[in-house]
């Protein structure tokens, strides 16, 4: 990892790969993919977030790493967002009346039970949990790259935008 520094703060990180992908081309990876307007401005902000932190991950790999794992709590939290639109329950109450959320996994279901997940995409969204574990092991975080990064964000983006246009 990048040790950072008062000469080195603003230089690109390498991430341990010794090549740096030239500036233009990590900012226009990033800022070409585009969130669909239909999604809810909570889950829009949160999306923004994580592509915020791919782009400074140019600057300190790390925070490539946090970003690709935001994008899959993104996806978590606009199937819940989804759920309540669709007047579905997003909680249930213990044995003292408590209120817990519902897990991610139920949402899913919920959802595409409904038709507001296309069989085809419920692979994709199930997915999200492991590929959020998978990135938070130390190894994984050190050989994420660009493509991976690109990669969760614009499944992130398509997914929202799909799932919110559903009617």
């Amino acid at each position: 990892m990048k040790a950072i520094t008062h000469d080195n703060w603003l230089m690109a990180d390498a991430g341990g790969r010794g090549t740096v992908v030239d500036a233009r081309v990590w900012r226009e990876a990033f800022l070409g993919i585009q969130l669909d307007p239909a999604v809810p401005g909570d889950v829009a902000r949160m999306f923004e977030a994580a592509r915020a932190g791919m782009l400074y991950g140019y600057f300190f790999q790390p925070l490539l790493a946090m970003a690709v794992e935001q994008c899959y709590r993104v996806l978590e939290s606009g199937a819940r967002a989804r759920c309540v639109l669709a007047g579905l329950p997003v909680y249930c109450d213990d044995s003292q009346g408590k209120p817990h959320p519902l897990s991610f996994a139920h949402n899913l279901r919920a959802l595409a039970k409904l038709g507001l997940i296309a069989d085809t995409d419920l692979l994709l969204w199930r997915q999200a949990p492991e590929l959020r574990d998978w990135v938070t092991a130390p190894a994984h975080q050190a050989a994420l790259t660009l493509d991976h990064g690109r990669t969760a964000l614009a499944r992130a983006a398509e997914l929202l935008g799909k799932l919110f246009q559903a009617r």
